[in-house]
């Protein structure tokens, strides 16, 4: 597969004189993207199967602030009934709270569900009842500002695929202010047959194309199996939806692991620091949490972030200290920057590249422990690098070099300003001819995340990691 945007450079700097790097066209076509979808914070949530029938006692302003406080900016909405005029009022008032806070909600109106069986293929694979039932759920809703979109359906297969892209094409025309949600399977060998293309890849680009799709959303959970066994699967999905929103210029987002359940564990707070920080620090621009609510026991579902009794179990703590830490401390940075280009040290997963040194980071040594390096470029061809401990388990000591005896580094503090100097997981550093050598601990799951600048950086064209495919 070859990039739409990968190779094309923008021909003018950003400014006369400013002296940066030039910029891949599909790195400001994904800024501008969240740009567009009015993110103002880094897209946080959860899926939630709640219902207002059922749980709406819950559902009160409490609630909606607790969200808020937890560190959650996007989520979804409980399920309804939107014949019952009393749900309808009631979820109007938790898009009224959620948007006193600053969140923005998807909202799950089944009148907005995609059909799971596909009727004719393009336009025709919906029913015109769907499309009377769309307008009538953007009548209702649509004009309130505390609304990110409708929730399409999650993970189509070959029988739904078109019904899902047609349902999602025709809501975006509804309410073209607003961003429907449509959430993808995750590739897994063999999964190609599902969905009825080829490759992983020809899936993807078919439907970014046909639904015209805002952003890419998918959901994996294999890297809560036991030990490291599902790792090659879990960076192969970051791997491949990063890839296809290179081609495509938008955003993706991933969905991890919150509650145990069949084969997975129960996920720690170091799990949990794990899949948050290696999502962001692989390109993703948005996360989500598979779940919050438990509602009541099924199967060998535990410890969700709310159990059945309601209560707060540790996992919902272990959230909150994770998410309100990293807003405070990178606001919404991560909005405003694309990646270009992810590596690993000593050893790849999911058939990606080993870390080779370039203009922004020289040199990785962390005495043989597991790294995750994300390199990033802002529309102005700024660089930037975050560097994760890809342990769920070992502490490690890394150390990064950062190439030019000119080379000048920009962390974030924890009241989220960027300041010349280390991180806060900085430990030690030397300066040398040869650039700036910082030294880290990093606790299993932390980062590291600096802005790179230097004469290096900024004559040397930001260009887009070669895809791999599947």
């Amino acid at each position: 597969m070859k990039h739409t945007f990968a190779c094309t450079i923008v021909a003018a700097l950003v400014a006369a004189g400013a002296g940066v790097a030039q910029v891949p066209e599909t790195v400001t076509s994904m800024i501008e993207r969240n740009a567009e979808m009015g993110l103002e914070r880094y897209p946080i949530g959860f899926w939630n199967y709640t219902n207002l029938a059922a749980h709406g006692q819950y559902m009160d302003e409490a609630e909606i602030e607790e969200w808020a406080d937890a560190g959650f900016t996007l989520t979804m909405t409980p399920n309804f009934d939107a014949s019952n005029w009393r749900q309808v009022e009631h979820m109007r008032r938790i898009l009224d709270w959620a948007h006193a806070r600053g969140m923005k909600l998807i909202l799950c109106d089944p009148r907005t569900y995609s059909p799971h069986q596909s009727v004719g293929v393009g336009r025709e694979a919906i029913p015109d009842s769907h499309r009377e039932g769309i307008a009538n759920a953007v009548k209702t809703f649509g004009d309130h500002p505390g609304l990110f979109g409708f929730h399409i359906g999650d993970e189509p297969g070959v029988e739904a695929n078109e019904a899902f892209f047609a349902a999602y094409r025709a809501t975006k025309r509804a309410a073209p202010n607003l961003h429907p949600f449509m959430n993808f399977l995750p590739w897994y060998p063999g999964v190609s047959g599902r969905v009825g293309y080829d490759t992983w890849p020809e899936y993807l680009d078919a439907a970014v194309a046909k639904a015209d799709l805002d952003f890419l959303c998918w959901d994996c959970y294999a890297q809560m199996n036991p030990g490291l066994s599902g790792w090659d699967m879990y960076y192969k999905n970051l791997r491949l939806y990063r890839e296809a929103a290179w081609r495509h210029g938008i955003p993706f987002w991933n969905t991890v692991l919150s509650v145990g359940h069949f084969n997975y564990r129960c996920p720690s707070f170091n799990d949990l620091r794990w899949q948050f920080n290696t999502t962001v620090a692989s390109g993703a621009s948005g996360v989500l949490w598979f779940f919050y609510y438990m509602r009541e026991p099924h199967s060998n579902y535990r410890l969700s972030p709310v159990d059945e009794h309601w209560d707060r179990t540790e996992t919902y703590y272990d959230l909150r200290r994770i998410q309100k830490s990293f807003h405070r401390q990178y606001g919404d940075l991560f909005l405003r920057l694309a990646p270009v280009r992810v590596t690993f040290a000593p050893e790849a997963f999911g058939d990606g590249d080993v870390f080779t040194p370039n203009e922004v980071v020289s040199a990785i040594d962390s005495g043989g422990k597991p790294v995750l390096i994300g390199e990033f470029a802002d529309s102005a061809g700024q660089r930037y690098v975050m560097v994760v401990n890809n342990s769920t388990e070992e502490n490690a000591r890394v150390a990064v070099t950062f190439p030019g005896k000119d080379v000048q580094l920009h962390s974030w503090q924890w009241n989220g300003t960027e300041q010349p100097g280390h991180a806060y997981s900085a430990d030690s550093a030397e300066r040398t001819e040869a650039g700036v050598t910082v030294w880290h601990w990093l606790a299993p799951g932390q980062e590291a995340v600096y802005r790179v600048e230097s004469e290096l950086t900024r004559s040397t064209p930001v260009t887009i990691q070669a895809e791999k495919g599947e």
